[in-house]
């Protein structure tokens, strides 16, 4: 019982806030309300919510599966209207599976400390929980490259 109410603790200490409703969600309590299993954070934000989470490996999954298919609509000449709406899949597929995906994340990234605990709980607290500055540089970097894209077609006259 000892290593369960520590694997816990661990996990609350490694998912950081809205701890409870992972654990929640980990222990099942939530079956029966299809609206605690959503994720509304990736409805909303996308795979920028994967970047909060710190689930890097994710995001550049869901980056290089779009950028393909954005390339592949491209060469086959998709209109433009219809790839703003196939944008919006990667949102779709996170609600349903974001939270159940995070869940797994922590629960493996919480059994690897407890069978090897290199580091203190105060370094893995650290390692998990969230990061607000990657997704923020992110969105700034797409920012300048939509800016910088954009300038050769703004006509500079004076007049």
């Amino acid at each position: 019982m000892q290593t369960e109410s520590n694997f816990k603790d661990l996990l609350k200490i490694f998912v950081g806030p809205r701890a409870q409703s992972y654990l929640d969600h980990i222990e099942g309590k939530n079956q029966n309300s299809t609206f605690a299993q959503l994720s509304w954070a990736g409805l909303i934000f996308g795979p920028l919510w994967l970047l909060y989470r710190k689930m890097y490996s994710y995001f550049f999954l869901f980056l290089v599966i779009g950028g393909v298919i954005g390339l592949l609509c491209e060469i086959v000449g998709v209109p433009t209207q219809v790839l703003i709406g196939l944008s919006c899949i990667s949102n779709l597929i996170l609600v349903f599976i974001g939270k159940r995906l995070y869940s797994q994340f922590a629960v493996q990234k919480t059994k690897a400390y407890i069978h090897n605990p290199k580091y203190s709980k105060k370094v893995f607290a650290e390692v998990g929980g969230v990061s607000l500055s990657v997704p923020l540089l992110v969105l700034f970097i797409q920012l300048v490259v939509v800016i910088m894209m954009s300038l050769p077609f703004i006509p500079f006259s004076p007049f």
